[in-house]
């Protein structure tokens, strides 16, 4: 098991580590180079030609743990934080003082930082808020071969810090924060519990979701691509497809996540649905549903993204849905719609999602699935298949998609299955 704290030994307080002694060199050599009409330019002077503004910073930059202040190293560790990811890449802020509120800076963290860059340790490439919030954050995208000297310098903050004597509010913070970004350097598995904004080009609202981190391996905890490019087809093409809309008669329209996960699809799915119709339960009735473990999550995500009038989360075990069944009055064949993203991570769970759609689907009602192409997974796709048939079922439209998560590019296969 990965241990952060194995990455150092235990040393006397205040001793300047390495990574502080190497800036401090950096620095007098940068100090002599001013000082000296006839050095050398350097290349990042040469690539740049004195532009400071778009100069960039690197680990060596970062203020010096055995002399900054707390408010500079707590600045410092707020601007390094990930930024609120919108669709599986890191949003941009386009103003300063977007990326100030959003990185958690008040204005004494912002004038600490600044001083230290600007009278402390003076360095023109970062003598201005507007400098610092541009290229400190830009720090955390490092390469694997740099990422050991970004851990070096938190573990020497977590060392100075982490102590009894050390229980400050601003302190007690500073441990907190620079756990966090250890752990957010140690890969997806390790990275904390974390939100992601989703957006859509036909639909006005983002979609805020909140992502537990992975323990204990808990898939459902995290939000696939598969729900995104999913969810992408369903919202984009919402007024195209012909059951997304209140039914004719009196009876509200019924509609079913299957493991929901996190809940991106049905969210999304039905904050468009009240960006068209509003929120009146009465002409519709909606549920996410999982695990149990999974669920208090995705109720939370429900309430957060305001669609908890007419939208329920809930349990649904594919192995025995009698208690779903049960607590909702819940007939055979009663859903409209059924939405399903990334349903096979097993050898049993094609024979589980048919035994689902089969119960639930009415006989003129429409499965939309999204399926990723894993290679080790080739068999359970066919054997779904062939299931599906089986049960009389067939497939009236399908594509491939090419889209990312948090482990890379992967390949999509898009599905609307209905009864023959």
């Amino acid at each position: 098991m990965f241990d952060p704290l194995d990455l150092y030994e235990c040393d006397q307080k205040d001793i300047p580590t390495e990574t502080d002694v190497q800036y401090s060199i950096k620095h007098e050599q940068n100090i002599d180079s001013k000082n000296n009409d006839e050095t050398e330019t350097t290349k990042d002077e040469e690539d740049f030609d004195g532009d400071d503004m778009i100069a960039p910073l690197y680990v060596l930059d970062l203020p010096m743990v055995a002399y900054a202040s707390p408010q500079v190293i707590l600045a410092t560790l707020y601007l390094l934080k990930p930024a609120t990811q919108v669709n599986f890449k890191s949003s941009k802020s386009v103003s300063t003082e977007e990326i100030c509120e959003s990185k958690g800076l008040d204005q004494d963290l912002r004038e600490s930082i600044v001083d230290w860059y600007k009278n402390i340790f003076p360095n023109n490439k970062a003598n201005t808020i507007e400098k610092i919030c541009n290229k400190i954050p830009l720090i955390a995208n490092v390469s694997e071969i740099e990422r050991s000297s970004l851990l070096n310098y938190y573990t020497s903050i977590l060392k100075k810090y982490e102590t009894p004597t050390n229980s400050s509010y601003l302190k007690t913070n500073i441990v907190k924060e620079v756990s966090l970004r250890i752990a957010e350097c140690c890969g997806r598995s390790a990275i904390p519990s974390m939100s992601r904004d989703f957006t859509f080009d036909n639909m006005t609202n983002k979609i805020s979701l909140f992502e537990p981190s992975l323990t204990n391996d808990n898939l459902g905890w995290k939000t696939w691509g598969a729900s995104l490019i999913l969810s992408e087809i369903l919202v984009e093409n919402f007024n195209k497809m012909p059951n997304f809309k209140p039914n004719q008669d009196d009876r509200p329209l019924n509609v079913l996540e299957l493991g929901a996960g996190t809940g991106l699809v049905g969210i999304s799915w039905a904050c468009k649905w009240k960006e068209e119709y509003g929120d009146d339960n009465s002409n519709i009735n909606m549920y996410v549903t999982d695990l149990p473990e999974i669920v208090e999550n995705l109720k939370q995500n429900v309430v957060n993204n305001k669609i908890d009038t007419f939208v329920t989360a809930d349990v649904l075990d594919w192995t025995n849905p009698a208690d779903f069944v049960e607590k909702y009055n819940v007939q055979d064949r009663s859903f409209d719609i059924i939405l399903v993203a990334d349903p096979i991570y097993s050898p049993n769970h094609p024979e589980w999602v048919v035994n689902m759609v089969s119960k639930f689907l009415k006989y003129d009602g429409i499965c939309y699935i999204e399926i990723p192409i894993r290679l080790k997974y080739a068999k359970e796709r066919q054997i779904l298949i062939e299931l599906l048939n089986n049960h009389g079922f067939k497939i009236t439209a399908d594509r491939y998609d090419q889209g990312m998560d948090d482990w890379g590019s992967v390949k999509y296969l898009y599905r609307e299955i209905t009864h023959k």
